[in-house]
C-alpha cells in the first residue's frame, strides 16, 4: 500500500556528502577554528512546483510535510551548492540557507517550528569555514548559527531529550571535545565534564562521531541515559552518575589488513529502540566494524552484520533507525556503482530478529537509488518509511507494503 509520492527533479549527482571529496578520505589534521560570526539567513519563502535533487537528508513535519536538504548541485566548472525546502506534493518552498554548506544532519523539536541542522565541515579538509550547528525558530524560513559556550565549531551528531518541550535539554558531539549540553534549546551550551583529554576524530574510521538520548530520559529513577561516541571509544552518560563511563569493548576492522585491524568500538549511528524502557534495546553502526546491538541497556554489544555486506572504512555517511527491539533498518552503500551518478548505489536492509537476518529492499519505488530515509508510525501503528531518491523524489510507504528480500 502505497501512501503518497512527493516528486522531485532529478538532477547530475556528483561528489559525496562531505563536500564532493573523494569517499573515504581521512580528515585532515588542522586546528579547530574560532567561533565563526552568526550568520542570519533571511527566508526565500517563495513557493516552486518541485525542488531539485537529489536528496541528502530529510525530516518529516508535524503538519505533515518535509524538510529536505538537497545536493550537490551544479558541476566542478561552476561550483556545487546545498540547498533547502519545505514542503510536499508540488508546492515545495526554496528556504534560504548558505550554499556551500552541506546539510549532513536536521533535527526537528516536536512542536516543529524549532529545527536545527548539522552542516558538514568542510574546514576539517582545510577549505571552508566550519558552521558549527545551525538553528531556525521559525520552521527553517531563517538560520542563525548557535554557537554560544560551544568551543568547538566542527559539530557531528546532535539528539533531543525525550522531553525537550519541558526540560529544553539537547546534546551535540563534536569533533574536537566531545559532548556538549544545553539545558535552553540551543541558546547556550556547556561542556560536559570528562575523565580526559578527548582525542580529536571518531577513531580508526574518523566520522564514527554519534550522540543519542534514551526514551527514559529523566523519567526513571535511574535518569537513563546518553550514549555517545567520540575520542576513539564508545561513552555512556547516566544522570544519576553524571559522569562518562566507558564501553571497554575491542573489535575488528570489516576490511582484511586494515590498520589498526583492532580498536575500541566507536559508532557512527546509535539508535534506541522506542520500547527502550521495558526492552533495554540499543542498535550502533560504526564506520570501522559493522554493526552492533545491545539488549542490556548499552552494557554489552554484540555483532550483528552477519551476511550482511558492509562497506568498507572509511565510511562517511550513517543511516540507521530502530522501529522495535528487533525491527531495524540500515542504508549501506553497495559494491555497485550507479553509471550516470558515478558513486556507489545504497541499498535499504531491513531485520525483524535482532540482526540474525536481514532483507534487502527489492526496486525501490524511488528514483534512483534510494539515498535516505526517515522512519515512522501511522494512526495504526505501522512502520512507515520516508525515502528519498538519489536523483530525486520524496515517497512513503507501508514498510511492510513493499518487496523484501
Amino acid at each position: 500500500m502505497k501512501l503518497g509520492v512527493f516528486r522531485l527533479v532529478s538532477l547530475f549527482l556528483v561528489g559525496v556528502v562531505a563536500g564532493c571529496q573523494t569517499p573515504g578520505t581521512p580528515v585532515a589534521d588542522v586546528s579547530p577554528a574560532g567561533p565563526v560570526s552568526p550568520v542570519a539567513t533571511p527566508s526565500a519563502d517563495v513557493p516552486v512546483g518541485d525542488p531539485p535533487g537529489p536528496v541528502l537528508t530529510l525530516v518529516p513535519l508535524p503538519d505533515g510535510e518535509f524538510l529536505a536538504g538537497v545536493g550537490p548541485i551544479g558541476d566542478a566548472e561552476t561550483g556545487f551548492e546545498w540547498r533547502l525546502y519545505r514542503g510536499r506534493d508540488e508546492v515545495w518552498r526554496r528556504l534560504s540557507w548558505p550554499p556551500e554548506a552541506i546539510p549532513r544532519s536536521l533535527h526537528v523539536a516536536p512542536a516543529g517550528e524549532l529545527i536545527f541542522a548539522v552542516p558538514f565541515s568542510n574546514a576539517l579538509f582545510g577549505r571552508g569555514q566550519a558552521w558549527g550547528l545551525m538553528r531556525s525558530t521559525d520552521g527553517g524560513r531563517s538560520w542563525q548559527q548557535s554557537l554560544a559556550g560551544l568551543g568547538d565549531p566542527y559539530v557531528m551528531d546532535l539528539a533531543f531529550s525525550p522531553a525537550f518541550e519541558e526540560d529544553h535539554t539537547l546534546f551535540v558531539v563534536t569533533w574536537y571535545s566531545g559532548v556538549y549540553r544545553s539545558a535552553d534549546g540551543g541558546e547556550s551550551w556547556e561542556p560536559m565534564p570528562l575523565a580526559a583529554d578527548v582525542e580529536p576524530s571518531g577513531g580508526p574510521n574518523p566520522y564514527d562521531l554519534a550522540v543519542a538520548v534514551s526514551p527514559d530520559y529523566g523519567a526513571t529513577d535511574d535518569g537513563g541515559q546518553v550514549i555517545a561516541s567520540f575520542s576513539r571509544g564508545l561513552h555512556r552518560w547516566q544522570p544519576a552518575a553524571d559522569t562518562w563511563q566507558t564501553v571497554p569493548l575491542t573489535v575488528t576492522a570489516t576490511v582484511k589488513d586494515f590498520e589498526p585491524p583492532a580498536a575500541q568500538l566507536t559508532a557512527g549511528a546509535i539508535a534506541f529502540s522506542p520500547g527502550y524502557p521495558d526492552d533495554g534495546t540499543v542498535y550502533l553502526y560504526s564506520g570501522y566494524a559493522g554493526l552492533f546491538r545491545s539488549p542490556d541497556r548499552g552494557e554489552t554489544w554484540q555483532p550483528i552484520h552477519r551476511r550482511l555486506p558492509l562497506p568498507p572504512p572509511f565510511v562517511t555517511e550513517f543511516h540507521l533507525a530502530a522501529a522495535s527491539a528487533d525491527e531495524a533498518y540500515v542504508l549501506l552503500a553497495s559494491g555497485e556503482t550507479d553509471p550516470a551518478l558515478r558513486r556507489p548505489a545504497r541499498v535499504l536492509y531491513r531485520t525483524r530478529d535482532g540482526g540474525k537476518s536481514w532483507a534487502a529492499l527489492v526496486d525501490p519505488p524511488t528514483l534512483g537509488w534510494v539515498s535516505t530515509f526517515a522512519l515512522a508510525r501511522d494512526g495504526e501503528g505501522r512502520v512507515v518509511l520516508h525515502l528519498g531518491g538519489s536523483r530525486g523524489g520524496i515517497s512513503s510507504h507501508l514498510a511492510d507494503a513493499l518487496i523484501w528480500d
